[in-house]
């Protein structure tokens, strides 16, 4: 316990010291101009290996089933040509990622990430689900290690993190705007750029449903060598430039630096509402934010039963909410039917764990640990990736996808057997998207 609050989650495998952490900070679009198609892919998955050899990273893609199960696609894995991450240590911060892959609205286009060469693949989508990359595919990123993508009409709003273990820099964090030319070529727009501090490692970006706004996480802000607040809100004009909204960086609610983290955002459908996982407290916050000036306010947390709650979606009515609790690879449903009071209603613990390890506080936690999720549109599946986060790199491979089902009163079963990913253990794959 420190200040109150329960480390004993953390998948990390250093402890979470100063020395410690200063080490590891060392260490749906509207784009349709492009594709002559009539038809569009339907019951597809992608997400991406993050395999850290060079030039070998590689779009990862599934169809479903009806029953949600899985079939890896013909032609699949699709090379971004550029390079993940690699994750030596184990550590905080690198892997801490969401949106790493997105798509046009007509699901014609999808970008993806490449995080240790600094660049975004695109590619065109063919009907049968498969990928063929642009000319001049990859195109820079603007910033050093994208790790998370959001497109806005003819815009593609990038989150460089700037925490490549491999790629050590004195360039900061980012967020920024690349414009989408026809041809699905991707360029810098002039202006567009802000910066964060040295360490803050910010984790993803996140489109409101009007697109007049943006929400992001620098997870580790409240802890860098400058510290900064971690939940971060802009307003977003229509040539792709944008500007911090009031009281931009926020801290939430929290006795100490270490409480202060944030990991995972959701914005309600139809309603001014941003979901926010206070990742130390085991709790989900509730902010409302003006939907003109994109100021956010507190309202309330809720508890969570699962350990280290992450990332977080909603319905498509925002009935419910689904996160993703990343300490001991587990689910929480949430019943929104009161968005603003939300109530956990279920706690499930995902299949094949693998064999426990211990962590930096001496408690034992599973090899495989939940990072991101994605909701098909008709709300009947949910997918969630399980990384390989054991240090000990020839335990059993943690590295599956999940396929679980949703029931028509929004709680979760996970009928089949966890999908083994073809990377080694070295490797943790990011996503997700399925449509």
């Amino acid at each position: 316990m420190i200040q109150g609050i329960d480390f004993s989650f953390r998948r990390y495998s250093l402890a979470l010291t100063t020395a410690t952490l200063a080490a590891l900070v060392l260490i749906g679009c509207d784009n349709s101009t492009t594709g002559t198609r009539t038809g569009t892919a339907s019951k597809v998955l992608y997400l991406i290996s993050n395999s850290a050899t060079p030039g070998q990273n590689a779009v990862l893609g599934y169809t479903r089933a009806a029953d949600g199960s899985l079939t890896a696609m013909a032609g699949s894995p699709f090379l971004t040509g550029g390079t993940g991450v690699a994750n030596p240590t184990q550590g905080l911060g690198p892997d801490d990622v969401d949106f790493a892959v997105a798509t046009s609205s007509d699901h014609k286009q999808l970008f993806a990430v490449n995080p240790g060469s600094n660049t975004i693949a695109v590619f065109d989508i063919a009907e049968n689900g498969s990928l063929t990359s642009v000319a001049g595919s990859p195109f820079s990123s603007n910033g050093i290690n994208p790790v998370s993508v959001a497109v806005d009409g003819n815009y593609l709003l990038v989150v460089n993190k700037a925490q490549d273990p491999a790629q050590p820099t004195t360039q900061l964090p980012n967020y920024a705007t690349l414009a989408i030319a026809a041809d699905g070529s991707l360029s810098p727009v002039p202006g567009a750029k802000v910066e964060t501090v040295a360490g803050a490692s910010p984790q993803m970006v996140l489109l409101s449903p009007s697109k007049s706004l943006f929400f992001g996480a620098d997870f580790m802000a409240p802890i860098a060598p400058s510290p900064a607040g971690s939940l971060r809100s802009f307003t977003l004009a229509s040539d792709g430039t944008f500007a911090p909204a009031p009281g931009t960086p926020l801290n939430i609610p929290g006795d100490s630096a270490l409480a202060q983290l944030v990991l995972g955002l959701a914005v309600h459908p139809t309603q001014n509402i941003l979901y926010v996982g206070f990742v130390t407290q085991n709790k989900l916050g509730v902010y409302n934010f003006d939907s003109g000036t994109g100021a956010l306010t507190f309202r309330t947390s809720v508890a969570n039963s699962g350990q280290a709650i992450c990332w977080i979606t909603t319905n498509a009515t925002g009935s419910a909410i689904y996160t993703v609790d990343t300490g001991d690879n587990s689910m929480s449903w949430y019943d929104a039917t009161a968005p603003l009071a939300p109530v956990e209603d279920q706690h499930l613990l995902l299949k094949n764990p693998g064999p426990s390890y211990m962590n930096a506080m001496g408690m034992p936690v599973p090899t495989s640990q939940a990072f991101q999720e994605a909701l098909t549109p008709d709300g009947k599946f949910l997918y969630v990736v399980s990384q390989h986060t054991n240090p000990d790199f020839t335990a059993a491979n943690g590295n599956v996808l999940h396929a679980l089902a949703v029931a028509a009163d929004g709680s979760l079963s996970e009928p089949g057997t966890p999908v083994a990913l073809p990377v080694d253990t070295h490797t943790r794959p990011w996503g997700l998207v399925a449509f």
